[in-house]
């Protein structure tokens, strides 16, 4: 196990658990012998950068005066053992994201997080997932060292239910992983759901908040290109930094995870109709995860009612005294925008003699469709 920021001093605190799993030694492509039940799945490039990314946002930014960042344990695998420098000057060499290590770290993690109900306890995965229909089994640096590939993977719905035992009330779970149905999962449902930790007490009601933010819909793979940070990590760390925020009373801007999820599917959208950032277990009115020091910006789709005015359109926004107008030719156009006042316009090259009628607004994080009518 790996640490990092670790205070000890009596109070809430925030508690961050980061993996990423992107070197699988017995899965394709490995340095290890092949596990015949591979599943046809072998080595990522994306998971190390997309935790290392989260790492560094949560040891260099996260600023919560209600649980100020108290500890960040970390599993990264990646060919060569990864290194990370923290705020404080602390060095270290990142230990691999084995079960075993998992295993160390979780309970470390757990018994951090259990000092003080009002602590805030954060989980976040980068790597292979397998659904076996119902829900999502992650899978550790060294899946396949057994002859059942799941030995080494994490259960989601087992884990979270065994997190109920944790006296913090204020929970969450980012999985940026695939979630398409295995059938050998579904047709073993002997296999134990694995959690890491004492097995949840069924009968226990957990009254807090433990949502659960996944990168990809029930049953479909999530994305990233190689050597970069996935799609939803990228997302999800605009979305903490910038734009998933709400007013808790009146006078600074809140990061909830309410209001990340808008965030993160607004900037994963593409278009397809289809929704993104699958959420579970959201309710209430959310909790603080984040406070920011200024103004939030709005995520903000511009589109044109008339797809054929498109290629002559000049389309902008005019907000805080600055006009800024559009890069490409996307359509709609995904852009951030100051939060307040804004107008929307386009204008339209000759010949097209296409006219439309701007629109003003006041924007309010996290996002805004905003469609122009063309005449």
């Amino acid at each position: 196990m790996t640490t990092f920021r670790l205070d000890e001093s009596a109070g809430p605190g925030t508690h961050v658990f980061v993996i990423g799993v992107g070197a699988y030694p017995r899965l394709k492509g490995g340095t290890g012998p092949l596990n015949p039940m591979h599943r046809d799945l072998g080595q990522l490039t994306s998971p190390p950068i997309s935790a290392t990314a989260m790492l560094r946002w949560v040891d260099t930014t996260l600023n919560n005066p209600d649980a100020p960042l108290k500890s960040i344990e970390v599993l990264i695998s990646q060919p060569d053992p990864a290194t990370y420098t923290d705020a404080d000057g602390l060095s270290q060499q990142i230990d691999a994201a084995t079960w075993d290590n998992f295993e160390l770290a979780v309970k470390a993690w757990f018994d951090r997080a259990d000092r003080h109900p009002q602590n805030v306890a954060i989980f976040y995965f980068c790597g292979h997932g397998l659904g076996d229909g119902v829900d999502t089994h992650l899978l550790m640096g060294d899946a396949g060292a057994s002859h059942e590939l799941l030995r080494h993977a994490l259960h989601v719905n087992a884990f979270r239910l065994a997190m109920g035992a944790c006296a913090a009330q204020k929970q969450i779970y980012f999985v940026d992983a695939c979630r398409t149905v295995d059938l050998a999962t579904v047709l073993n449902p002997n296999f134990p759901a694995q959690s890491g930790l004492p097995a949840a007490n069924v009968l226990q009601v957990f009254n807090g908040a433990n949502p659960v933010l996944h990168s990809a819909r029930k049953g479909e793979p999530a994305f990233g290109n190689p050597g970069e940070v996935s799609d939803f990590t990228k997302a999800l760390l605009e979305g903490l930094t910038r734009c998933a925020v709400f007013q808790p009373f009146g006078h600074y801007w809140a990061v909830s995870p309410q209001e990340l999820q808008k965030a993160v599917a607004a900037l994963m959208d593409d278009y397809s109709g289809k929704p993104q950032c699958q959420a579970d277990g959201l309710s209430g009115v959310g909790f603080q995860l984040h406070r920011l020091t200024g103004s939030p910006d709005v995520v903000v789709h511009v589109s044109l009612d008339k797809d054929q005015a498109n290629d002559s359109a000049e389309i902008s926004y005019t907000a805080i005294g600055q006009t800024v107008i559009r890069p490409n030719k996307a359509h709609p156009w995904r852009t951030f925008v100051p939060y307040g006042q804004c107008s929307v316009q386009a204008q339209f090259a000759p010949p097209s003699t296409f006219t439309a009628k701007p629109i003003h607004t006041f924007l309010v994080p996290p996002f805004q469709n905003i469609m122009l009518e063309v005449l």
